[in-house]
C-alpha cells in the first residue's frame, strides 16, 4: 500500500506553506509587531520564528490568543518590546478594568510598525477613528490617521512585494497551499483595489489620480500573466470604465471603453454563474455601443 500511493502521498518537495510564510516575514520591516489571525499566517510564520530562527527581530501576536490572560502574561515576559495595556484583548467588551481595545494596544506600541496578517478579528472597531489600513501584500499596515498617505509611493512599494512564482490554481483544492497560493495572488492587486476603492469616496482631480493609478496597477498585473484570478478582469474593466468617466487623464477613450468590453468579456467567460451577469453584458453592450458612437463621429469629424 505504501509503494503504490507514495507518489501521490509523497510531500517532501512541497513548501508551499513554508514559503508563503517566508514571504510574509520577509516582507515586514525591521521590529515589527505582525498581529496574526488564522490558521493558515499564524503557524507557517509561528514555526520558522520559534524553529528555524527566521525574523528573530519581529514581535508575533495571535489575535485570537490575545483575549486570553496567560498568553498576554507570557508574551510579556518573553517580548518585553510589546507593550499590553491590560490583562487580555476583549474585542466586545474592552472597557473592563483588566482588559484593552485595539486602539489602546496600537496607541501603546507605537514605536514598532505594526500589521495584520491575515485582516482583523471582528468586533473591536476601536481603533478605526486613530488608524488606517493600509495595503501591505496578504497583510495590512496599521498606520495612524496623521500620517500622510502617498498613493504613487505606496503602489512602488507594494508592486512585486512577494517573490510568488507558484501557478494560479495549482493545489488540491482543499489543500493549505491552495489557499496560500491564492492569498499570494489576490494580495498582488491590494494596492489597485485600495486605491480603486478610496477614489470611490473622493471628487474631482484627486479621484481621477487615484483611478489613473488603480488602473495602471490592474493593467500590469493582467498583462504579466496569462492565468490569473477571474476577479481581476472584473476589476480591470470597472477601472477602465471609472477612469474614462473620470475624463480619462490623457488615455484613449477608444483604448479605455474597448478595455473595460474586453475584460468584462473575459470575467464572463470565467464566471458564466455571476449573480450579476446580466448587467454585465448590458454593460458590455453600453460600452461598445459607446466605441461605435465615438468612432463614427471621428470618421465624420473634418
Amino acid at each position: 500500500m505504501v509503494h503504490t500511493n507514495h507518489r501521490e502521498c509523497d510531500q517532501s518537495t512541497n513548501g508551499a506553506v513554508e514559503r508563503f510564510g517566508r514571504e510574509i516575514l520577509a516582507s515586514v520591516p525591521t521590529d515589527s509587531i505582525v498581529l496574526t489571525r488564522g490558521d493558515l499566517p499564524g503557524n507557517s510564520m509561528r514555526y520558522l520564528y520559534y524553529c528555524e530562527g527566521v525574523r528573530p527581530d519581529v514581535r508575533l501576536v495571535d489575535q485570537e490568543m490575545m483575549t486570553y490572560a496567560w498568553y498576554v502574561a507570557k508574551h510579556a515576559l518573553h517580548h518585553p518590546g510589546v507593550h499590553f495595556p491590560g490583562r487580555w484583548w476583549d474585542p466586545v467588551h474592552p472597557e473592563g478594568s483588566d482588559t484593552f481595545s485595539l486602539k489602546q494596544f496600537l496607541s501603546h506600541n507605537t514605536q514598532r510598525h505594526v500589521f495584520a496578517c491575515i485582516g482583523l478579528s471582528e468586533g473591536d472597531s476601536s481603533w478605526e477613528d486613530s488608524f488606517y489600513l493600509w495595503p501591505m501584500g496578504v497583510c495590512d499596515y496599521l498606520v495612524p490617521t496623521q500620517r500622510q498617505f502617498h498613493p504613487e509611493r505606496w503602489a512602488q512599494r507594494t508592486r512585486n512585494i512577494y517573490n510568488w512564482s507558484e501557478p494560479h490554481n495549482s493545489f488540491h483544492p482543499a489543500s493549505w497551499e491552495r489557499v496560500a497560493n491564492e492569498e499570494m495572488w489576490q494580495a498582488r492587486m491590494k494596492t489597485a483595489f485600495f486605491l480603486f476603492d478610496l477614489a470611490e469616496r473622493m471628487q474631482g482631480e484627486g479621484k481621477a489620480r487615484l483611478l489613473e493609478l488603480s488602473y495602471t496597477l490592474y493593467r500590469e498585473i493582467v498583462e504579466a500573466h496569462s492565468d490569473y484570478p477571474p476577479n481581476w478582469d472584473k476589476n480591470l474593466a470597472l477601472a477602465c470604465e471609472r477612469l474614462l468617466r473620470s475624463g480619462h487623464r490623457g488615455h484613449s477613450a477608444d483604448g479605455l471603453l474597448t478595455c473595460g468590453a474586453r475584460h468584462f468579456g473575459l470575467y464572463l467567460q470565467k464566471e458564466p454563474t455571476d449573480p450579476q451577469a446580466a448587467a454585465i453584458r448590458s454593460a458590455i453592450a453600453d460600452l461598445l455601443k459607446e466605441r461605435d458612437e465615438l468612432r463614427q463621429s471621428a470618421r465624420r469629424s473634418p
